[in-house]
Formats: C-alpha cells, sequence, structure tokens
C-alpha cells in the first residue's frame, strides 16, 4: 500500500513581516541605540577609560547586531518603491497605512537624533584622543618614564 501521490508539495512563501511591525521594530532599536550611545558620551566625560571602553564595545556590539533590522527596513522601503522614509511615509499615507506611516517619520527622526548624538560623541572622543596625547606627550618630553614604559594618568 503506497500513499505517495496522496499528498502534494505546497510552494509556500512566508508573508513578509506587515510594513508596521519592521518599522516599530527599528524604532525601538534606533532609540535603545541612542540611549546606548548617549551613556557612551556621558562616560568620556567622566574620564574613567575602563568604563569608556566597555560602554563603546556596547554600543559598537548593539550596532552591529542591528545590521539585520537595518537591512530588513531598507528592502521593506524598497519594497514600498521608496528610497528613503519620507518617501515611504508618503507611500503609506497614499495606501491609509496612518499607523506605519507615522512610525516611518518617527523613525527617521529618530534616526537623525543618533546620527547628530553620534557625531557629538565622535568629536568628543576626538579632543579626548587629542588631549590624552599631547598629555602623554608632554610628560615624554619631560622625561617621566619608568622602565621604559610612559607614566601617565589622565
Amino acid at each position: 500500500m503506497s500513499i505517495s501521490g496522496q499528498f502534494r508539495t505546497l510552494d509556500l512563501k512566508p508573508e513578509p513581516p506587515a510594513v508596521a511591525d519592521i518599522l516599530a521594530r527599528g524604532l525601538d532599536l534606533v532609540e535603545s541605540l541612542g540611549l546606548k550611545l548617549h551613556h557612551l558620551d556621558d562616560l568620556m566625560l567622566t574620564g574613567r577609560p575602563n568604563e569608556i571602553s566597555d560602554a563603546a564595545a556596547a554600543v559598537e556590539g548593539a550596532i552591529r547586531d542591528a545590521s539585520p533590522t537595518f537591512t530588513q527596513i531598507a528592502e521593506t522601503v524598497s519594497r514600498l518603491g521608496a528610497s528613503n522614509l519620507v518617501t515611504a511615509a508618503e507611500q503609506l499615507r497614499k495606501i491609509e497605512e496612518d499607523d506605519a506611516a507615522g512610525l516611518a517619520e518617527a523613525l527617521r527622526g529618530a534616526l537623525t537624533r543618533f546620527a547628530k548624538r553620534s557625531f557629538s560623541a565622535n568629536r568628543r572622543a576626538q579632543h579626548l584622543n587629542r588631549g590624552l596625547n599631547a598629555a602623554l606627550q608632554s610628560l615624554q618630553a619631560l622625561g617621566v618614564q619608568e622602565g621604559g614604559r610612559l607614566i601617565a594618568e589622565a
């Protein structure tokens, strides 16, 4: 008794996640990244190198982990026939997906804030680096060394 042929193979492709779900996940992710970056920026003011290093590693890891979500957002925006979140929001409003359009606008705003905060943190890190390098060069010029290693406490 053979049952072959009684079952047919279905080519079911999973439905892509809803646009609103993807945008909401992206918004949560960007806000979380923003908080981590804000924490790092605050720590750079303290001058505690171990904590700064840990916070920087956390931001870097979070950004790396966020890559698949950002790729999914870009694919979703492209699927809408848009090249950016502003155009995506316009397209979503045309098809009466007002909630998703609002999320696209909110995500764009969150990304803008994150970019500004990232620029500010990068500038602070560069100033911190220049200051430390100048201090080390001054100490080296003064001949402050122990066992061939420069001693500096910032």
